[in-house]
């Protein structure tokens, strides 16, 4: 059920063009988007928060080391779909990876205007995203 509510929210704001959700909303989606994929990663938290000029969507995920790649595309496949539908102007996207074995975690980090060439229009290829907008620190 939770997953046919979220599948009808994102459809009603694609179809009806400018509608967009506030944080409240975009964290329940959130959650159905991560329940609702048996390929998805544990989620382990979000937050919402500015720094100087940017407004960041930072996500925590948990996975195992031979699904780093995996886990990456679609922890920032799900804040650029969610980010295309909120009420905030996002600017910068962290996604946060955990790993079972207890490794220390990668921190990815891309410009929103970016990544939306390749997770939303299409326009770009993995390659050309990793290239020209993916950041990763290893800690």
């Amino acid at each position: 059920m939770r997953v046919l509510v979220f599948y009808l929210l994102l459809i009603q704001s694609l179809i009806s063009g400018p509608v967009k959700f506030g944080n409240d909303q975009i964290i329940i989606m959130l959650k159905e988007y991560f329940i609702s994929s048996k390929a998805a990663p544990l989620l382990m938290g979000h937050q919402f928060y500015s720094d100087r000029d940017k407004m960041i969507f930072q996500i925590e995920i948990k996975t195992n080391p031979e699904n780093v790649n995996n886990a990456l595309l679609f922890g920032f496949k799900a804040i650029n779909d969610l980010a295309d539908v909120s009420k905030v102007n996002f600017t910068h996207s962290i996604l946060v990876i955990h790993f079972n074995n207890n490794a220390l975690p990668v921190i990815a980090e891309s410009n929103l205007e970016c990544s939306r060439f390749y997770f939303l229009d299409g326009k770009e290829n993995e390659a050309q995203w990793r290239k020209n907008c993916l950041t990763i620190q290893n800690y």
